[in-house]
Order: structure tokens, then C-alpha cells, then sequence
């Protein structure tokens, strides 16, 4: 996965806050190939995997609604509940 390079903290606000985009992660959502995302943000609780090739990764962690985590997150899905990935590019 590639990712815009973030040099000033004004960049990463962009990305973590929608300039380029977000996707509704539900139980049925199929990520596109190769995106990825600065920023998850839980809309309705929800239970929630992720990947990453810096930090830690998710599996299958109960998170509540109104949760922000931030990073590079290569995929995301859902089990149950619902919320707002950040696109990174």
C-alpha cells in the first residue's frame, strides 16, 4: 500500500479528516483495492479489524461509538456496527 508522505502536521489533519474522502465501513463493505486509510472513526459500536505494516493491528476489538483511532491502517473491516474510515490517498 502507498501513502502520502506527511512532512507538516497540517498534512496529516488533512488526511485524518477527509480531504481525500471516506468510506462507511459496515459488515458488507468490500474495500477497494489498494486503499487505505489515516483515520477510523466508530459511528455505531462496533467490533473491528484492521492491518498495518507500522504499529499494532487490530482483531476483532470491541470498540464504542464515538472512538477515534488514528494511524495507517492497510485494510479495515467490521464484524458488527458501523464506521467512517478516512481515506490516506
Amino acid at each position: 500500500m502507498s501513502y502520502e508522505t506527511i512532512v507538516k502536521e497540517g498534512n496529516f489533519y488533512q488526511t485524518s479528516t477527509g480531504d481525500y474522502g471516506f468510506r462507511l465501513v459496515s459488515s458488507t463493505f468490500a474495500q477497494p483495492s489498494g486503499e487505505a486509510y489515516r483515520a477510523l472513526q466508530i459511528v455505531s459500536d462496533a467490533v473491528v479489524t484492521t492491518t498495518t505494516l507500522v504499529g499494532d493491528a487490530l482483531t476483532s476489538e470491541a470498540l464504542t461509538a464515538g472512538t477515534i483511532i488514528y494511524g495507517k491502517f492497510d485494510t479495515v473491516s467490521v464484524a458488527s456496527g458501523k464506521l467512517i474510515a478516512y481515506k490516506a490517498v
